[in-house]
């Protein structure tokens, strides 16, 4: 066995089997076929592992016809042929520009075999996926550490895991705080709005759906730069390696448009941490039912016209952006004693944690007021902070929708 590409993933591909590759024909799609490309890579690692190079051939030329924009199998199909003709391989050779590609595709071939050793099992969820809202048919949630998106869609309020997808993220890493860093944001974002590929040069592939970053818990921490997006890759290649943009989340142009064809391109909730942390189903549900809790103590607690009750569910560092706690504190007690009642019911909620901050919630709803004289509706985004033993708001208002 040669040096190279091959030595540095077998030790990887024998701590787990393979299912057997998914065959299929070429696609006329204009971004070519995805479906069933992963399964052969690995199948021909499995058999790479097991030193059975014939075999592995067989999956990986099988692969390369299908995608010969896939560089990572050109790259290991390269390298097979050079061991069996005993030259040197082509992932221990060439310029320092070729190594850091060649890199790259590695890291590429390590977090798939990652993700496949790691992948959740059927009754597990993400803890910090609290609770979507009626009107949010399906939630995003980004694990950067295995370089995978993966699709929820809402079955009567529970997150069913619907597909996966191999994704690239920004070259600078994780944990964004300003403007050309080339980081990729960590967590709670909605989607704003859909571009089409027709619109947009080459490199962002087939499509781009935009996020809300900076949000207003970003610019309450002085995060600055804009323009991170969900988006395909650039056209002339397949996938790219694990940490390839600019800040942006990045899918193979056919795995983009299987997304973008299924969530709405408004409110859909993309949740990016840097290792997802799942539970049993059972454990979520009781979780859920807690958290929900905690928005309907405060409605109730508004209600009551006891102020002390009311403003005890914010917190000290709370601000709106105009009013700090105590500002914020005096105008409540002023307003709501002018009420004979107040009646506050509290619809679509949606409730995220951030992944890396999980003393962070987001609460989303469209709430409908009424008083003794004033009513009307409007849709609240608030954040509430676990500090000192107990969560209270430490921003309210309206949702963000980042900067352009």
């Amino acid at each position: 066995m040669t040096k190279g590409l091959i030595c540095s993933l077998v030790a990887l591909v024998t701590c787990f089997s393979v299912t057997s590759a998914v065959s299929g024909e070429l696609s006329d799609a204009p971004y070519g076929l995805s479906e069933g490309n992963e399964a052969l890579l690995l199948s021909g690692l499995k058999n790479l592992s097991s030193h059975e190079l014939d075999s592995a051939l067989t999956d990986l030329k099988q692969l390369t016809e299908r995608r010969p924009d896939f560089r990572l199998a050109q790259l290991v199909y390269a390298d097979i042929l050079s061991a069996q003709a005993q030259g040197a391989p082509l992932s221990s050779s060439g310029s320092h520009s070729d190594k850091q590609k060649i890199d790259g595709l590695i890291s590429e071939a390590k977090v798939r075999l990652l993700m496949e050793m790691e992948k959740p099992s059927a009754d597990m969820l993400p803890a910090d996926m609290l609770k979507m809202s009626e009107n949010q048919k399906y939630a995003v949630v980004v694990d950067t550490r295995l370089s995978r998106l993966f699709l929820f869609e809402n079955h009567e309020g529970v997150p069913v895991l619907v597909n996966d997808f191999y994704a690239s993220y920004g070259r600078g890493g994780v944990g964004k705080e300003k403007r050309g860093d080339l980081k990729t944001p960590l967590g709670v974002y909605f989607i704003t709005g859909r571009l089409e590929d027709e619109n947009l040069p080459s490199r962002y592939g087939s499509g781009a759906l935009p996020l809300n970053y900076p949000n207003v818990w970003d610019e309450r921490l002085g995060r600055t730069g804009n323009g991170i997006w969900l988006h395909g890759s650039p056209v002339e290649t397949y996938s790219r390696p694990p940490k390839a943009s600019e800040g942006c989340i990045s899918l193979t142009n056919p795995d983009f448009i299987e997304l973008d064809q299924k969530i709405d391109f408004k409110d859909t909730p993309v949740l990016v941490g840097h290792n997802i942390r799942w539970i049993k189903k059972q454990d979520w549900l009781a979780q859920s039912e807690r958290f929900n809790g905690l928005i309907e103590r405060w409605a109730a607690d508004w209600e009551s016209l006891d102020h002390g009750r009311y403003i005890q569910n914010y917190g000290a560092n709370y601000t709106d952006g105009k009013r700090d706690f105590e500002a914020f504190s005096r105008y409540k007690q002023r307003v709501n004693s002018s009420k004979k009642f107040i009646d506050i019911n509290i619809n679509d909620l949606s409730l995220y944690r951030y992944p890396d901050n999980p003393d962070l919630v987001v609460a989303t709803f469209r709430q409908d007021y009424k008083s003794s004289n004033l009513q009307g509706e409007s849709i609240k985004r608030q954040y509430w902070n676990f500090k000192d033993g107990r969560w209270r708001i430490a921003y309210e208002g309206k949702p963000s929708s980042g900067k352009p």
